[in-house]
């Protein structure tokens, strides 16, 4: 059983590290452009915690409308986010709270899914002229958390450009949400 016990520790020192940021649980809200063609609402989910870093993932609903249709869009996102300003610890202070407003710089991979054979003029879209149904896209952005007392406020900014050529993807885009602890 000693043996082991090494192993152990370092297998879990990370979990047991102390952040230097807000943690979340879990976040919603919404997304104009982005990792959506036009706008969504997502959820998102926090994991693998580092002291100055995490992992997130996210989900999101939402519409494509031209002047020839409607039709749905399904997203998601992995991304990575490293802390920016981390709590500034003194050994008189070495718990000195939270940060009012924590800055991340995030980097990732997402793709949506749209289906552009749902609409009315199905008949008169040629195969060549369809987009295809997923697109993947690069993802780097900044992201900020307005920390309170019961909420924590998000906007992210994101260049997310598209890996394969489609009409449907934007170069950027802006979300609003909030996420509790």
């Amino acid at each position: 059983m000693n043996k082991y016990l090494p192993l152990f520790c370092l297998l879990f020192s990370d979990g047991l590290a102390q952040q230097r940021y807000t943690p979340i649980r879990a976040g919603v809200g919404l997304e104009a452009f982005g990792a959506a063609p036009k706008g969504q609402v997502y959820a998102e989910a926090l994991f693998g915690y580092k002291p100055r870093s995490f992992w997130g993932v996210q989900t999101g609903l939402g519409m494509i409308g031209e002047h020839d249709f409607l039709t749905y869009s399904f997203s998601g996102a992995i991304t990575y986010a490293y802390l920016l300003n981390p709590y500034h610890r003194t050994q008189c202070n070495p718990v000195p709270g939270y940060n009012g407003l924590e800055a991340y710089a995030e980097a990732g991979l997402a793709s949506f899914f749209c289906d552009t054979k749902f609409n009315d003029n199905i008949f008169y879209i040629s195969e060549k002229e369809r987009e295809p149904l997923l697109t993947p896209l690069a993802l780097a952005g900044l992201r900020f958390h307005l920390v309170t007392r019961k909420f924590i406020y998000i906007l992210k900014v994101r260049y997310t450009p598209a890996l394969i050529e489609s009409r449907y993807a934007s170069a950027a885009g802006l979300a609003l949400g909030f996420a509790w602890r």
